[in-house]
């Protein structure tokens, strides 16, 4: 009922904390949709969730807060230089240990013919003429999700809290 009255009178600037804890799937995308709305319309959405990939469908902007402080905000995808991206692909033919040399590919994993490594985000075009000489068969490149670029700043307990500086990553 909160949402719907929240959405009812036009804003500049919606305030909205946990708005979809509750709502079943079908309200979810009724809400995702107002939500496009009203920012459309030139308003400003400021949305708190734990809902990670919800902020990452709804938000152009993201800031992480640890220890009531900024630890990151920028666009998602500036963010997500600040992390490598996974690349797995298939091969037949070739030997896929010709990886563990290619400049920036890092913790390659080679399982059954799958083949996995990391790559700073920056860096996976670079790499891609490698993996055509490869005769790849079944090729993955998967950017870090928000949850990974959140679990980056809370997911590191040697750091203790407040020790990691706030930056905001500007393109």
């Amino acid at each position: 009922m909160a949402l719907i009255s929240a959405f009812a009178t036009p804003a500049e600037l919606y305030l909205l904390d946990e708005p979809t804890s509750g709502l079943d799937p079908l309200m979810e995308q009724v809400f995702n949709r107002e939500v496009a709305r009203v920012a459309e319309q030139g308003a400003t959405v400021l949305l708190s969730s734990h809902i990670l990939s919800e902020v990452e469908q709804l938000c152009n902007r993201v800031t992480i807060i640890r220890a009531g402080r900024m630890a990151e905000t920028g666009t998602l995808a500036d963010l997500r230089h600040l992390t490598r991206t996974e690349v797995a692909f298939s091969t037949q033919g070739q030997d896929p240990g010709v990886l563990t040399g290619v400049p920036g590919a890092n913790d390659v994993r080679i399982d059954n013919g799958r083949v996995s490594f990391t790559i700073d985000s920056d860096r996976v075009t670079a790499v891609l003429p490698e993996l055509a000489r490869l005769e790849v068969t079944g090729l993955t490149i998967k950017p870090p999700s928000l949850e990974e670029l959140f679990l980056r700043d809370y997911g590191d307990e040697l750091a203790p809290a407040g020790t990691r500086g706030s930056r905001e990553v500007r393109s």
